[in-house]
């Protein structure tokens, strides 16, 4: 095995082995080959090299960025946990390939490197996958292998290893072994969230207060969609243990390579992580302001192309506030008002990424004038604009609510200041 997939397989692939498999492409029978395509060189049945069998598959990538594609695997895969294949490649370098599971809503990818001239089992648990777009297990449509270079691939073997519950989620068991090798945490599970902490803090109170902001989440925006797996929050005892935790849980589960990051906390997909505060201790308003992350990409199907999406942060300020006031809010919204320099509505869109703390607060002033009188009636249509226009928020509002640009922008204004200047 290479040493840069140990992460990959860590806690999956002695299980994978004894575990049942629904056998989808062993390229045993002669006909095999003809449920596999690719625009970019035509995939073929091999007798040599194979792996297992008395067949491969042998697919030469005409060109960088290739994708092969088989679309025998339709339909429910939540009774599977992982993707496991065997694959080689020719030439005299190690590749990087990325194997995709397309579905209703968008697709799954996961990013894999192999060495040339040796077969390579290759082992993804479903958690390790990232989600582009809104897909679902239960919706499966094809497996993609995209071959980032041109080159020769040859592919055997490939199953969906079946059994253990909530494929989406890291099992608990591994999670812990992970994160906190030395130690035993403090777990709470309820049945929308999971909490795991090495911090002086109460697990339960964390993960009780979390339900109670999920029941507001549902009537602030008024969703009834089944969450459909727990939210995962890892609180660690130090800011040191949170970036680290932070950055190799990006690494190891989805390959992905991260800084530490800069503010309190990070969601990266299904991951909140944060440290604790002991000043707030369990009421820290950054566990729900991260695990709100996961909500508005679940439940609302709001994510930003370039990291969190302004209204992400927009809606997760929103709900810490109902918990928490922020603090200086409305003295800090004043100021912002008279700055000339301030964030232009203009630019919050999809393609905005929020850097700054003016940018922050925007995006939390926006939410508060959605989602207030005369508005807040209106929200749903606010939302679906907002989707439709690619969360540019000045042709949202003029189709969902009727305002011009400058109209909206002197509405938001009008609102903002008269609410700075409330007692």
């Amino acid at each position: 095995m290479i040493p840069d997939m140990r992460h990959l397989l860590a806690f999956m692939l002695l299980a994978a082995v004894a575990a049942a498999e629904s056998p989808s492409a062993d390229f045993d029978s002669p006909d095999s080959a003809k449920a596999w395509s690719s625009e970019a060189g035509t995939p073929e049945r091999v007798e040599a090299p194979a792996h297992g069998g008395s067949a491969a598959l042998r697919w030469k990538a005409a060109s960088d960025g290739a994708v092969l594609s088989f679309g025998g695997i339709r339909g429910d895969l939540t009774k599977s946990r992982a993707l496991r294949f065997w694959i080689r490649i020719g030439g005299t370098v190690e590749r990087d390939l990325v194997a995709r599971v397309r579905a209703k809503g968008g697709l799954f990818w996961r990013k894999f490197a192999v060495r040339p001239d040796v077969w390579t089992e290759v082992v993804i648990p479903f958690y390790q996958f990232r989600p582009e777009g809104f897909p679902v297990w239960e919706k499966a449509e094809a497996f993609e292998l995209l071959a980032r270079r041109a080159g020769t691939v040859f592919l055997d073997d490939l199953a969906f290893v079946e059994g253990g519950e909530r494929p989406q989620i890291e099992p608990s068991a591994a999670l812990c072994e992970r994160v906190f090798p030395d130690g035993n945490p403090a777990i709470a599970l309820t049945d929308n969230f999971r909490v795991f902490t090495d911090a002086p803090v109460d697990a339960a109170a964390v993960a009780a207060r979390l339900e109670e902001g999920l029941v507001r989440f549902r009537k602030v925006f008024a969703v009834e969609e089944p969450l459909g797996w727990p939210v995962t929050l890892i609180i660690r005892k130090s800011v040191e243990d949170y970036h680290r935790t932070a950055v190799d849980t990006a690494h190891d589960i989805y390959g992905g390579d991260i800084p530490a990051p800069a503010a309190g906390g990070l969601t990266f997909f299904d991951y909140s992580v944060t440290s604790l505060e002991e000043k707030y201790g369990a009421l820290r308003p950054v566990f729900l302001h991260e695990c709100c992350h996961q909500l508005v990409t679940r439940l609302l199907h709001v994510r930003g192309t370039n990291g969190a999406s302004w209204l992400e942060e927009a809606l997760c300020y929103f709900m810490q506030n109902e918990f928490l006031p922020i603090e200086n809010a409305k003295e800090e919204a004043l100021k912002l008002l008279d700055n000339p320099k301030r964030p232009a509505l203009a630019t919050f869109d999809g393609k905005q990424k929020i850097d700054s703390g003016a940018e922050n607060l925007t995006a939390f002033l926006l939410s508060r004038w959605l989602l207030s009188d005369p508005h807040a009636a209106h929200w749903p249509e606010v939302l679906a604009a907002l989707r439709e226009n690619n969360l540019a928020i000045l042709p949202a509002v003029e189709e969902a609510l009727g305002l011009k640009a400058e109209d909206a922008v002197k509405d938001f204004e009008d609102f903002t200041r008269t609410w700075a200047t409330s007692k």
